[in-house]
């Protein structure tokens, strides 16, 4: 409360007054005789100016209060104003509780090819980000000295075939021993074993890819060599990809194979791609705690690629009838203490709620709401508990 003072004017006449009065009084003490006015008369002078300034200041003081009256009347009267506010009938619903973990993209199948037959490149037939298919040939080495060895090879299986047939012919007649029949039977069969082996060599100089995916990378331009068992070229499969992330062990007991997830990614927030998760890690990290998990997705797009950053939400529980607010409604007043706010008779009324699981960016209200109240979600930041408010659309 704010007290008005006097005006100054007034104050120094008062003290003048007071200043006149106790030297009047001294002279009549001092000096009697030369004081010819009365006393009665010289009281009277001195006790009305200050009877006249006591009341003015009265005068003021009360203004003073009644102007702060005032103020704190039409303060009063903003605070009664009611604030206009947005309101959504809360009603029961499907809710997916889940548990989101940051993961890393995969590939499902990523193959290092290497060719069994070492040569030099002949050719490539497939350039770099084209899609190969299962048993496509990808690459030719030079094959032509295992070319004239499995001629050769070819040449003698026949040689060997067309002298069995021979001792066979004579062998029914009696004309040779069985050792011989038998002879001319394992060379035929072993020239034959040596053709093949010559064709399969002959095979290998083609490179064929083992998956069906997508040309990422080759490690050799025509024209080099080479050698056996080496990579030279690199070959992903994006239908098909991995979400890899961790859990924590308060969640371990949740997640189970076959569960339901989501991934979406931040780069393409509009794909939310589902799968399945195919593998739960047996054992607890001593790291940080948290269990590895791993979850199969299509990939039709081709647009996740490995190595981006998602974010997997497991489906634990499902629940039919589950009351959801936004989370930007919800005020945490203390660690312990959130609230909303509700819409009541007029009034805004002030709710301490649990939360419950997350879809998305609705939080589940498990105590603290029901069906039907008018949960505020707009121009819920200045309220009070108790505050007039107006409902607008």
């Amino acid at each position: 409360m704010t007290t008005s003072l006097p005006p100054r004017s007034l104050i120094s006449f008062w003290v003048e007054a007071r200043t006149t009065s106790s030297t009047r009084q001294t002279e009549e003490r001092d000096f009697p005789s030369l004081i010819e006015q009365p006393r009665f008369e010289m009281k009277h002078r001195i006790i009305i100016p200050s009877a006249v300034i006591l009341m003015a200041a009265i005068l003021l003081i009360g203004c003073g209060k009644s102007d702060a009256g005032s103020n704190n009347a039409n303060g009063r009267n903003q605070a009664l104003q009611p604030i206009s506010v947005q309101v959504e009938v809360l009603k029961p619903r499907p809710f997916a509780d889940a548990i989101v973990v940051t993961g890393t993209i995969k590939t499902y199948e990523d193959v290092m090819l290497s060719p069994e037959e070492g040569g030099i490149v002949k050719e490539w037939l497939v350039e770099r980000g084209e899609r190969v298919a299962k048993g496509q040939i990808i690459a030719l080495l030079n094959d032509d000295l295992v070319q004239a060895n499995y001629d050769a090879a070819l040449a003698q299986y026949k040689m060997s075939q067309v002298n069995f047939e021979a001792q066979e012919k004579v062998y029914r007649e009696k004309a040779i021993s069985e050792l011989q029949y038998k002879n001319a039977l394992y060379g035929r069969d072993a020239a034959k074993a040596q053709a093949d082996m010559m064709l399969a060599r002959l095979e290998r100089t083609r490179v064929k890819s083992p998956i069906d995916g997508i040309l990422n990378d080759r490690m050799k331009n025509a024209g080099e060599f080479a050698p056996p068992m080496m990579p030279i070229a690199h070959i992903v499969n994006l239908q098909r990809i991995r979400a890899v992330g961790e859990v924590s062990e308060k969640h371990a007991g949740l997640i189970k194979l076959g569960s339901f997830a989501r991934v979406v990614s931040d780069v393409f927030t509009s794909d939310t791609l589902e799968g399945r998760v195919t593998f739960v890690g047996a054992a607890v990290s001593t790291i940080n705690r948290t269990l590895p998990i791993e979850v199969i997705i299509p990939n039709p797009s081709l647009r996740l690629k490995p190595e981006m950053i998602v974010r997997i939400s497991v489906i634990s529980t499902n629940r039919r009838n589950a009351l959801l607010v936004a989370e930007n409604v919800l005020q945490e007043v203390d660690r312990d203490k959130t609230i909303v706010y509700v819409e009541n008779g007029g009034k805004a009324e002030e709710r301490v709620v649990k939360l419950g699981g997350r879809d998305g960016a609705l939080r589940e209200i498990v105590e603290g709401l029901k069906a039907g109240d008018r949960v505020i979600t707009s121009g819920f930041q200045k309220l009070t508990d108790g505050q007039p408010v107006q409902v607008v659309q």
